[in-house]
């Protein structure tokens, strides 16, 4: 009797979706698979956040890339030892340099944009905040939070935190005051209040060894002369 040979193929994925068929299940297949689970843990890809081309930092005004106009800002986190996901959050102002920082427990960004959402509307005038600058971490994802206040977001491209680089620089003298090494745990309110002021009264050779806080007060002036 001649037996006819059939070229077929069967996937790893065929085999998996028998094995966690009621059949399978009933029979305890998944015995028989080396990590032995009762059920099935599937991998899903991440997809990748693309950001509306309206919000892309090509797209932010050249007023703002030559700091001729006052109000705008750039955002970013910078983390410690001993949390994975606590946060200090720093907005500082592209022109004064002037920071405003908040302490988060973790970095989801229900958390981190409504902390600095409070921030706006504590500390800074909603006259003296026009746009913030994020990069593309998820922690920003919720910018639509700023734009309900009527502050427009940007978003610099992938890869490229460099394009916000006033308040990389601004973590890094942060961190003289905060080194990266402390535990975050042991960081409380007082200890932000104290850095946020030393980095505030600091003179800055970029702003002829005027401090943010003296360049700051010079445009609220200008602002309340208006």
């Amino acid at each position: 009797m001649k037996i006819e040979q059939y070229d077929i193929k069967i996937s790893h994925e065929t085999i998996y979706q028998y094995i966690y068929s009621a059949y399978g299940q009933k029979a305890k297949l998944y015995q028989h698979l080396m990590l032995a689970r009762p059920k099935r843990q599937l991998k899903y890809s991440r997809r990748k956040r693309e950001i509306p081309a309206i919000y892309k930092i090509a797209n932010r005004p050249e007023f703002i890339n030559n700091r001729s106009e006052f109000g705008h800002f750039e955002g970013d986190l910078t983390f410690f030892k001993g949390s994975r996901n606590g946060n200090l959050a720093v907005l500082t102002e592209r022109i004064s340099r002037k920071s405003f920082i908040v302490k988060n427990d973790n970095k989801s960004s229900n958390t981190v944009m409504l902390g600095l959402i409070g921030e706006t509307k504590n500390n800074i005038l909603p006259a003296n905040i026009k746009s913030v600058t994020f990069d593309n971490g998820g922690e920003f994802a919720r910018f639509g939070l700023f734009s309900m206040c009527g502050i427009k977001t940007y978003f610099c491209d992938p890869g490229a935190p460099y394009q916000k680089g006033q308040v990389e620089r601004t973590n890094a003298i942060l961190h003289k005051f905060i080194p990266k090494k402390t535990d975050f745990n042991a960081i409380n309110d007082d200890n932000v209040i104290s850095a946020n002021e030393k980095l505030n009264n600091l003179p800055r050779k970029c702003l002829n060894y005027l401090t943010p806080n003296e360049i700051w007060d010079k445009f609220q002036n200008q602002h309340r002369c208006a």
